[in-house]
């Protein structure tokens, strides 16, 4: 049964009584007193909160963790503009008293059907060796349940449980695609490539009640521990073709591209090329696609500020509502005017030059004599200048300065 309130749903006000991950934890001396507070971060599937411990920080600093599930009660306050909560108590949640699916976000779509997609694909390999090589990673029960699980990544794309094997099944697609425009990729051996590129991550993070690196994946990174997974298998098959195996180790190695983003070489083979090419695509992609939807601020055309990509993102101005047309009855519809007469019906009127002398006279004597001299008008006074009145006058505001954080180095994968 879902847990009944989600962070996300937390609003300045609302009294705090849920089940949370202890994301991190910090202690922050008083600036007037002796001792220490302690400032969280909670999280759960739909989001993270701030939240501070005022009183008993020293016993709850020794009672919880980092990575812990705890039951926190409290409330929502504004504190600089943002919602915190204001612990009243905290305790650890024992395992088995909560079900993590509520505590970490998860795929949208359905793992089943991309797991069948995923077993079609090395059916439809034709090596031998590349389909041992498949089939002794997805015919291991352990490596399924985690490969069905893990994310593809902590913050990049696809961060979610059940987001490395929707990361894999979008490049599949891709990959089916890019071998009908290029006859000259070896489909077998992209397709293994596609499938195990990311096997090291597997064992790179853990999940089960948050998303983090494991203490291998912080020091070796999953390129190292996936060629060392597929290295092992290889060892197993045998009479496996080493230079079958040196380009199937090349495609994982390299499949970041470059250096700078943990790659100790940049592709040099063609399914190499498509692998590096279209799994950065589909991890672009994917996160462009999450900010788009999930960062957009409201009111406004823009996303907030990605460090991850460094840059915002435009989103598109917001569509204001259709005007409603009016509908035009018949009784507002003006009539039609008489017609005009002809120009036959309209009495001719004689020019001057066809008027009698005796009736120009009579015409002139009748007008007034007109002043030999115009009086002169007097001048206008002189205008005062305008003045703006203080209401009209522009208020000088002093621009405030939006500072973003400096653009960073970026893992795209």
């Amino acid at each position: 049964m879902p847990k009944a309130q989600y962070l996300a749903d937390l609003r300045v006000g609302d009294y705090v009584d849920t089940v949370v991950v202890v994301k991190s934890k910090k202690r922050i001396p008083y600036r007037s007193r002796p001792g220490y507070y302690l400032a969280f971060l909670l999280k759960d599937k739909t989001g993270a909160i701030e939240a501070r411990v005022w009183e008993d920080a020293e016993r709850i600093d020794h009672e919880i963790s980092e990575r812990d599930v705890v039951r926190v009660r409290g409330i929502v306050e504004l504190y600089q503009q943002l919602p915190q909560v204001r612990v009243a108590s905290i305790e650890k949640v024992e395992e088995g008293e909560y079900d993590w699916v509520d505590l970490v976000p998860r795929t949208e779509q359905d793992v089943e059907a991309l797991w069948q997609k995923v077993m079609k694909a090395i059916e439809s390999v034709r090596n031998q060796y590349l389909s041992s090589l498949l089939r002794s990673f997805f015919e291991d029960p352990e490596f399924v349940n985690a490969f069905k699980n893990a994310p593809a990544s902590l913050y990049l794309h696809h961060n979610w449980v059940g987001g490395l094997i929707e990361h894999i099944c979008s490049v599949l697609d891709l990959a089916e695609t890019i071998c009908q425009h290029y006859p000259e990729i070896d489909r077998d051996l992209l397709i293994t490539g596609v499938l195990l590129h990311d096997v090291g991550k597997l064992r790179e993070y853990s999940w089960q009640a948050d998303i983090d690196r494991t203490d291998e994946g912080r020091l070796l990174g999953h390129l190292v521990l996936g060629d060392e997974m597929v290295t092992e298998r290889i060892k197993q098959i045998p009479n496996f073709p080493p230079e079958l195996a040196m380009r199937v180790r090349h495609m994982l190695i390299s499949h970041h591209g470059v250096g700078e983003w943990g790659s100790p070489r940049p592709p040099m083979t063609l399914e190499a090329a498509a692998l590096h090419f279209l799994e950065f695509a589909d991890a672009q992609l994917r996160k462009f696609a999450t900010v788009l939807k999930e960062r957009r601020e409201p009111e406004s055309a823009w996303t907030t500020y990605e460090r991850t990509l460094g840059r915002r993102l435009f989103a598109g101005y917001p569509t204001a509502a259709p005007t409603p047309s009016e509908e035009v009855t018949s009784t507002q519809i003006p009539t039609a005017l008489e017609p005009l007469p002809s120009l036959d019906e309209v009495p001719t009127i004689p020019s001057e030059l066809e008027l009698l002398p005796n009736e120009l006279e009579t015409l002139t004597a009748e007008l007034s004599e007109l002043p030999s001299e115009l009086t002169e008008l007097p001048e206008p006074p002189e205008l005062l200048p305008l003045t703006e009145t203080e209401e009209e006058q522009p208020r000088k505001r002093k621009q405030r300065r939006i500072v973003e954080p400096p653009e960073e180095g970026k893992l795209p994968l």
